[in-house]
């Protein structure tokens, strides 16, 4: 299989309590560097190199979760300066105004009421972060489930200010977005855990959501990213539902190379946060390939 080495971002800038605790923060500096050690030694493609075969040798691929507005400012100041290309998979139910997401509500109440009072009101023992609250407690719920948590939550310690929160981008912004070479990805209406999704959540959650931002971004949708980036919700249901819906590549995140994947169509990425310009040889390339290497041991 061609290789190509597939990096995550999230939010690039400061952490306000609705994403404190939730591993998905890169500072400005670090976001700066980190492109400038990437371009020196990578080819950056895009997604329509990638899906067409054009791949140089040492292909690097730029992606983006979730829907900050951090995003567009690095692709408008860092990315479009240089003709980079990336790509962006979003949920447009954040797309709304005054939208929030299920974990940025956990991370706001943990911070509001702390984390003894939201494991209460949620009837679980006692966790030690809001990130295993997310990534553990909230994997088994379907999508329907998770929107009557965030608004319990919500209900119970709200209204929340949302003028703290680091700012998302709405519909306008996607046109934008892709006039300035960025490809928009699906990444769920509600970003959810897919394992757990009933067959109607798969249909609102990766069919619908699909036709949406392809209507509000005037383009072609032709990627998805699995919310968590966790195998465990690559469920064969799920795979199937993104590949006849039209999507062409399907990102996990396990920071594994790619040069041994589960399918053609199927990438590892790997996730960077503050991580300096030192570390990158280290985090782009020599720990996907023990990664890589462990998980074929194991089989």
């Amino acid at each position: 299989m061609k290789n190509v080495t597939c990096v995550l971002h999230h939010h690039i800038g400061e952490e306000s309590i609705f994403e404190e605790g939730l591993n998905i923060a890169s500072s400005v500096p670090a976001y700066k560097a980190q492109i400038a050690w990437l371009t020196q030694r990578y080819n950056v493609i895009s997604l329509d190199q990638m899906l067409t075969g054009d791949i140089p040798p040492k292909a690097l691929l730029l992606t983006f979760d979730d829907a900050f507005k951090s995003v567009l400012e690095m692709v408008r100041t860092v990315l479009a300066p240089q003709r980079l290309p990336a790509v962006f998979f979003v949920n447009p139910s954040l797309l709304s105004h005054n939208a929030i997401s299920l974990d940025s509500t956990l991370a706001w109440a943990a911070q509001t009421a702390g984390l003894e009072a939201v494991c209460a009101i949620l009837e679980l023992p006692l966790r030690n972060s809001v990130g295993t609250i997310v990534v553990r407690d909230m994997a088994s719920r379907t999508a329907t489930e998770r929107l009557a948590i965030r608004d319990r939550l919500l209900t119970t310690y709200g209204p929340p200010n949302l003028t703290q929160r680091a700012p998302l981008i709405d519909s306008d912004d996607l046109k934008e977005l892709v006039s300035l070479d960025v490809a928009i990805g699906n990444h769920t209406t509600h970003h959810v855990h897919c394992r757990s999704l009933t067959p109607a959540e798969i249909e609102t959650e990766i069919v619908a959501s699909k036709a949406k931002l392809e209507e509000l971004s005037g383009s072609t949708v032709r990627s998805f990213s699995v919310p968590y980036g966790h195998e465990d919700d690559l469920t064969d249901n799920i795979l199937q539902a993104v590949r006849t819906s039209g999507h062409e590549a399907t990102f996990l995140v396990h920071s594994r190379s790619n040069w041994r994947r589960p399918a053609p169509d199927v990438w590892y990425r790997t996730s960077l946060h503050h991580e300096p310009a030192s570390a990158m040889r280290s985090e782009v390339h020599l720990k996907p390939l023990v990664r890589t290497l462990k998980h074929m041991v194991r089989g």
